[in-house]
């Protein structure tokens, strides 16, 4: 009897410890933690001033994680807006170790984010019917400011949703609290689509105030200053943009009209081309179409504007390039061109006046075919005197007798009368 009851005894002392040591109920796996520790770490919500000691992070529920400079977890129990009490620290430094010192009192600590900016309040608590309440004036502590490029990267994403309105918001903020030149730059780009032409100028000229070499922004403010039919000004960016270009790699350069965000477009040429023409520069013009061919062979619209360009000096070759222009999906806009030139030109009006040819297009297509039924006359016109030539070299013996019997007729009519 004795035994059975050690036995039981010391079976349900196994019993209870295989309890004791059974792992707790996972809530979070370990790669979950480490890349939400990670992406915290990486992108804070909020830093320390000046030092950046801490890292702060806000999760959904409001528990903030802190950070110190080694990337440890500190103070676990925090919650944004709620009240807490715990004993006051004070810190005493000693042999250049930092020493934390808790005092039997206790204090009230809230932390909340005023103004973009997250800070501490507290003050010392005491007990009153029953309730902790602040003793004496509470303090208010400033522990965290947002870090250099948060607003940044949430105006990044809006502009990847394409909501250029509320991009625009968070580059102000980037730009309130941090004058980010790239805030700057991408503000112009969202302000660009939005089709607010002189804002995106003025953001270009302050991003190129901090860096002028900013190709990015020299590339979207030529574009910008096109829309406003700013042509001179046009010129001078892509200039400057060309003159950069020249100095990189090849690598670099696919990296600038590959980016995602406000890439630089790959076109200046063209572009440059279009300001030369529209200031009336035409040899400058039809340089920069063909310096944008060999760029971009595939181009259809700077063969269509060369053709543009040379039609009335050139006709053939500027029908050649204008057909191929359209071949390689240029846009016939040639006809609207003919109405703003006969506006301005008698001569024009009356030569298309009563014409079925609409565009230049129809023109080129019209002289090619009178063109080639003037070939095809000269060629049978030809061909009839090489086979006349031929029948005289065949039958030229026969020629004679005709001569005589006609020579013989008329003397003998002569010799009658």
């Amino acid at each position: 009897m004795k035994f059975k009851t050690k036995k039981f005894i010391y079976s349900s002392i196994l019993g209870i410890s295989s309890l004791l040591i059974t792992p707790n109920r996972v809530y979070s796996n370990p790669s979950g933690y480490f890349e939400e520790r990670k992406e915290c770490l990486e992108n804070p919500d909020f830093i320390t001033p000046s030092s950046k000691e801490f890292k702060y992070c806000i999760k959904e529920n409001g528990i903030i994680k802190k950070y110190d400079e080694f990337d440890n977890l500190v103070d676990i129990d925090i919650k944004l807006d709620e009240l807490i009490e715990e004993k006051i620290k004070k810190e005493t430094k000693k042999s250049n170790k930092i020493k934390v010192v808790r005092s039997p009192n206790k204090e009230l600590i809230e932390y909340k984010i005023d103004d973009e900016e997250l800070f501490k309040y507290s003050c010392e608590a005491k007990k009153e019917r029953g309730n902790l309440t602040c003793k004496n004036k509470s303090k208010k502590e400033l522990i965290g400011i947002r870090p250099n490029g948060f607003y940044l990267k949430k105006g990044l994403r809006e502009i990847e949703n394409k909501r250029w309105d509320k991009s625009t918001k968070f580059f102000d903020k980037e730009i309130e609290y941090n004058n980010n030149q790239e805030a700057y730059a991408y503000r112009a780009f969202s302000k660009f689509k939005l089709e607010d032409y002189l804002g995106s100028i003025k953001d270009l000229e302050d991003a190129l105030k901090i860096d002028k070499s900013d190709i990015f922004s020299l590339s979207l403010r030529s574009r910008a200053n096109f829309k406003l039919k700013n042509y001179q000004e046009v010129i001078f960016d892509l200039n400057k943009l060309i003159t950069l270009i020249e100095f990189k790699s090849n690598k670099e350069i696919t990296e600038l009209f590959n980016r995602e965000i406000n890439p630089v477009a790959n076109n200046y040429f063209y572009l440059r081309g279009l300001a030369k023409s529209e200031l009336g520069d035409s040899n400058g013009a039809i340089k920069d179409f063909n310096l944008e061919i060999i760029n971009n062979p595939l181009n259809g619209d700077a063969y269509f504007q060369k053709g543009l360009e040379k039609y009335w000096v050139e006709r053939d070759e500027a029908c050649e390039d204008l057909i191929k222009g359209v071949s390689l999906g240029a846009i016939d806009t040639s006809s609207e061109f003919l109405e703003d030139t006969k506006e301005s030109n008698s001569f024009l009006d009356e030569l298309f006046t009563g014409s079925d040819n609409k565009s230049l297009i129809d023109a080129c297509k019209s002289s090619s075919t009178k063109k080639a039924e003037s070939i095809k006359q000269n060629y049978e016109s030809e061909k009839l005197n090489i086979d006349i030539k031929n029948l005289i070299k065949k039958y030229y013996f026969l020629i004679p007798i005709p001569l005589l019997i006609l020579g013989y007729t008329i003397v003998k009519y002569r010799s009658k009368d």
